[in-house]
């Protein structure tokens, strides 16, 4: 079935494609048998509706090829050129029309248009599409779930183990719709938007000429208010285009501009620009549509401090590592806006997209809301080193900016994920491909900071600078030994614990490797509750040293497992939600203490409100109620910063201090904060069998299941075995923290390199 989407000249290829599937290495032709799959669909969860995430029958669907076929009609009075959208296909697609090769692509989430024009005949046509997404091969030397292979695809939402997506999942399908695209042979392709806070924009325009010779028309660019009343402007000029790409740039200036901001700092404002090319009759031969804002973002990096800044306003970041779903044909419009208003409702003003591209719907809806995104790139852990990929993934890196540029909710790129977690696998981060994305991303976009990667990269602070602390994880027993760590910016911290009773039930096999939590799943709540309480505030109280800000991982769950969301997979909140929401309001007063003794009394203010006559309170009290501490002490909270109140040296004992209370009121007696501690100075213990206790099956940690094996002794080289289990456990902890300096590390990944590299 065909469907017209005016006014531009777009069909879009609905309805059902015909499917069937040839081993990878086969060169024969596909032969369809009436099997059929709907359009935007992932394979593995129409497959397999009721094990969608488990089991050897996901695997054996990315040892095949699967090959896509659909016929369309082709509309009387067809344009001068013809060509084929596709908004999404996971992962390498091959295209056919009309038994012609016209095109292929490698990539998971970025759009890709060809030129069909040769292929393309009157009545009706045949699309044929074959798709892969084939596993990568394993690396005999190394250790599940870092480099048991070395990554060969450009995908990072992918069997990403130890608690996020499971052993068997690597999504595959044609999984965003398809469109013919007819028209004269001139059009508008993308724009490029550059903003200044004086409402300069630089436009800078891609478009092709197919028509075989020069063309020469009008552009017209309307700029209007797209949330708001302000003022717009309109450029309209004759131009002349050459045959084949060009680019041109034009600069237009808008009157009394309305910024965007994110949403605790002021309104995201936006404006969208239509553009169009015509003859000189009047009816358009292209048209592009663009909603943008107007802001600017910058990071001011040093030694000592980093300092995001928007519109030239510091700007603390609050934010939580996302990913929609496994399967990205499944969240729709309704889905993402869901998990935005949860991450909304937690006082959070960042998403970071972590290591994938999300649903163009997501990036819109966080300009509307005002949800800044730290976008990566979709490297993850160890990929391949070689020129080949490194070309390839360049490649990727530059549609991914393309695609992503005008977003003003775009903060700042990061080339890598954590690509140094092993000793011996440097190759990436020093060789290639990291260096040359960084440098391309650098060259490519001028208007955002750029991280070249992202973990324990504090020595490397002009390039990246970030780290990730696992303290009372997979790090250390103790949550609170963040407190002796001052950081300039935490991408990445949290703690896995289960979903809901009622999630884990969904799947028989799931709780049946679970079901020595009945009855500990509160308890483990809490635990993740403390961590992520006392780490953010820790992060929070920073912000005079030099912090600019936190991501905690991870926002929600991605199945039903134990992982580091603080949602479940069904949104049901883990204890670490109500946490994250408190420590994270633009307006806190918190506690500051070692997890032994009291040491302060705190306000963070991430608003640009002052509140000149406030009181700050307290009140201890002990396991009998009985009250061993009460105080109060005037305090001017300043705007858009963290203030030590006052210093305290309460008298109570680990053991006495069993409530602590905080209250920030105004002049009147309203309570502006409030704040609340059980056993501040009692830590909580790390749980048992925690983090090395594993199921393979599942992908994910399983605390203290007697029968379960540890994770250091997943695929492990021989080698490495001959280490006893419980030193390995400790080196492994020790070893993920990488204190070394960075030639040290170096140094000793070129020493062990041959003993755990394939």
């Amino acid at each position: 079935m065909l469907t017209y989407d005016q006014p531009a000249r777009a069909l879009r290829l609905s309805g059902e494609w015909e499917l069937t599937a040839l081993p990878l290495d086969s060169r024969a032709e596909p032969v369809f048998d009436g099997q059929r799959i709907a359009e935007c669909a992932h394979l593995q969860p129409v497959l397999y509706p009721d094990q969608p995430y488990w089991g050897d029958h996901l695997r054996a669907i990315n040892e095949q090829a699967w090959f896509y076929r659909r016929t369309f009609t082709l509309p009387d009075g067809a344009l001068r050129r013809a060509r084929l959208r596709f908004e999404g296909v996971d992962y390498h697609a091959q295209v056919w029309l009309n038994g012609l090769p016209v095109g292929e692509h490698e990539g998971a989430f970025v759009p890709f248009t060809l030129d069909v024009t040769p292929a393309i005949r009157p009545g009706e046509n045949t699309l044929l599409v074959r798709v892969s997404a084939p596993w990568d091969r394993p690396n005999p030397r190394g250790s599940y779930p870092i480099d048991h292979v070395l990554r060969g695809l450009v995908k990072g939402l992918y069997e990403h183990g130890e608690g996020v997506i499971p052993p068997n999942v690597n999504p595959l399908g044609i999984w965003r719709p398809v469109w013919l695209l007819l028209d004269e042979g001139v059009s508008l392709d993308r724009v490029q938007i550059r903003t200044a806070l004086d409402g300069t924009l630089r436009l800078a325009f891609t478009a092709t000429n197919a028509t075989g010779g020069p063309w020469s028309g009008r552009l017209t660019a309307a700029i209007r208010a797209e949330n708001h009343d302000g003022p717009g402007v309109t450029l309209t000029e004759l131009l002349s285009i050459p045959t084949g790409a060009s680019t041109f740039e034009r600069e237009v200036q808008v009157p009394e501009p309305r910024l965007w901001w994110p949403w605790d700092h002021g309104a995201p404002n936006l404006y969208r620009l239509e553009a169009t090319l015509d003859a000189g009759q009047g009816d358009p031969l292209s048209l592009l549509r663009q909603v943008f804002g107007i802001r600017t973002v910058r990071l001011e990096r040093s030694p000592q401090r980093f300092t995001f800044y928007v519109n030239e306003r510091p700007v603390f970041l609050r934010g939580s590592s996302y990913m929609p779903g496994v399967y990205l044909s499944q969240c729709d419009r309704a889905w993402l806006e869901r998990d935005l208003t949860l991450a909304r409702e937690a006082n959070l003003n960042l998403l970071r997209v972590h290591v994938h591209i999300s649903p163009p719907e997501l990036y819109d809806l966080c300009d509307r809301a005002g949800m800044l995104i730290w976008q990566d790139f979709e490297l993850n852990w160890v990929h391949d080193p070689s020129a080949e990929f490194e070309a390839r993934a360049l490649r990727l890196q530059q549609d991914t900016i393309d695609l992503l540029f005008n977003h003003p909710s775009m903060l700042t790129w990061t080339c890598h994920n954590e690509p140094t977690m092993v000793f011996a696998h440097r190759d990436n981060y020093e060789r290639r491909p990291d260096p040359a994305l960084y440098a391309a991303a650098l060259a490519q976009d001028d208007t955002r900071p750029i991280f070249i990667c992202s973990g324990q990269m504090e020595e490397d602070w002009r390039r990246a600078g970030d780290i990730h602390t696992y303290y009372g994880a997979i790090w250390s027993a103790n949550y609170t030994d963040v407190y002796h760590h001052a950081m300039r910016m935490n991408t990445e911290f949290g703690f896995e614990a289960p979903g809901a009773r009622s999630t884990l039930g969904r799947y028989p096999d799931v709780w049946e490797r679970l079901k020595h939590l009945d009855g500990q799943i509160e308890a483990l709540w809490a635990y993740q509750a403390a961590l992520v309480q006392f780490h953010v505030e820790h992060l929070r109280r920073t912000r005079p040293d030099g912090s600019a800000g936190y991501v905690h991982f991870w926002l929600a769950d991605l199945v039903p497992q134990v992982g580091c969301g603080v949602l479940d997979s069904e949104r049901l909140p883990k204890g670490g939600y109500a946490a994250l929401k408190q420590a994270s309001a633009p307006l806190h007063v918190a506690l500051e203490h070692d997890g032994r003794r009291a040491r302060a009394l705190w306000v963070f203010n991430d608003t640009m409100q002052a509140y000149p006559e406030t009181t700050v309170a307290w009140l201890v009290t002990g396991p009998d109620g009985r009250v061993l501490e009460r105080g109060e002490v005037p305090f001017r909270v300043e705007p858009n910063g963290s203030q030590r109140v006052v210093g305290v040296a309460w008298k109570v004992g680990r053991d006495q201090a069993a409530r602590v209370e905080l209250a920030l009121r105004d002049g009147t007696g309203q309570v502006l904060a409030a704040n609340s501690y059980h056993y501040p100075f009692r830590p909580l213990p790390r749980p048992k069998g925690y983090p090395w206790k594993f199921d393979p099956y599942l992908g994910y940690k399983v605390f203290d299941r007697p029968d379960a094996p540890s994770l250091v002794d997943q695929s492990s080289n021989g080698v490495v075995k001959l280490i006893p289990l419980k030193v390995r456990e400790a080196l492994a902890e020790w070893a993920m923290r990488q204190k070394l300096p960075l030639r040290v590390l170096s140094l000793v990944a070129r020493l062990t390199k041959p003993f755990v590299q394939a």
